[in-house]
């Protein structure tokens, strides 16, 4: 059984996909479902190239009875979730950054036995007013948050849902458990907040947060609070390894689908640093990580059921 899965449900050009996909393999995330709601042709043939690195792209189901959101959400529980212990599901308008230099598998690791979801504060950035061309990055583009850290509008959390713990999806934020219990990202018990729906009664960014950047709506008014005066030092901290998985990411793609990978780099010449080229030895190390890794593993897994039958979720 594989550990931990972002889910995301994904449609037109998406053009802060390449970033977000590196970005959160920088930060330990190693397998991705990505489900297909109208992509263009450039963005589904991004995805196609990654299948054999943890990215799986499926079309998003239609159901009369549900938005496609939410489909696809039911979509993985009844027929992907079985395959990972843990599953989080986000926007990509959204980055989970665990503390500098940590990784969100270490982080998981320690999740208690008896934890059926784990909730996730929000860091809300300032997107009214961004920083260098859009085809820049987002981490740099937004680099002040919203407020203080304990403002209400960072009490939204998203859940990170173990194995079982949940049959269906009804709030994107947080849903009813069936089994375990709901605790925050130190592990202590998560007390929800009668007055606003998807929300906790309190602020945890230590060891790791979501960073929310919300896509401005054109005539909304400007948001109620003041950004900060500082870059955020965290965000800043991941900037760097996001741009050499950009790098490595790009090498790849070039040895499977070079065309795509052409595109790419010109929809990225305003990051001049990804024309720097990734160094032999640092590439063959990446591909052992992200290619042959994984397929090893596979194969213990298969051998581990064959003797010991399907591992449990509990």
């Amino acid at each position: 059984m594989r550990t931990f899965a972002i889910v995301a449900v994904v449609e037109g050009a998406a053009p802060e996909l390449f970033e977000w996909l590196a970005f959160h393999r920088a930060v330990g995330v190693r397998h991705f479902v990505i489900y297909d709601n109208g992509l263009d042709g450039e963005a589904a043939a991004f995805l196609k190239a990654q299948a054999a690195i943890g990215v799986t792209t499926l079309p998003c189901p239609t159901r009369v009875d549900r938005t496609p959101l939410f489909a696809a959400y039911d979509h993985f529980l009844a027929s992907w979730a079985r395959l990972f212990r843990f599953a989080a599901f986000l926007g990509t308008d959204e980055f989970l950054v665990p503390a500098p230099g940590r990784s969100i598998e270490d982080w998981i690791a320690r999740i208690p036995p008896h934890a059926g979801a784990v909730v996730v504060n929000r860091r809300v950035f300032d997107t009214a007013a961004p920083e260098g061309p859009a085809s820049g990055l987002v981490l740099r583009r937004f680099p002040r948050s919203l407020a203080q850290a304990d403002h209400a509008e960072n009490r939204v959390v998203t859940s990170i849902y173990r194995q079982g713990a949940i049959t269906t999806i009804a709030d994107p934020h947080m849903t009813e458990l069936v089994r375990g219990e709901r605790l925050m990202s130190d592990f202590g018990p998560a007390e929800p907040d009668p007055q606003r729906p998807g929300a906790i009664l309190a602020v945890r960014h230590g060891e790791i947060r979501l960073n929310h950047y919300p896509r401005p709506v054109p005539g909304a008014p400007p948001p109620e609070t003041r950004a900060e005066t500082e870059p955020c030092t965290r965000t800043a901290s991941w900037v760097r390894p996001t741009l050499d998985e950009m790098r490595h990411l790009l090498a790849y793609v070039e040895s499977v689908a070079p065309s795509e990978a052409a595109r790419l780099r010109a929809r990225s010449a305003a990051v001049p640093e990804l024309a720097q080229p990734v160094a032999p030895r640092e590439h063959r190390l990446w591909r052992l990580r992200h290619l042959h890794r994984p397929r090893v593993e596979a194969a213990g897994r298969f051998v581990r059921r064959k003797i010991f039958g399907a591992p449990r979720p509990w």
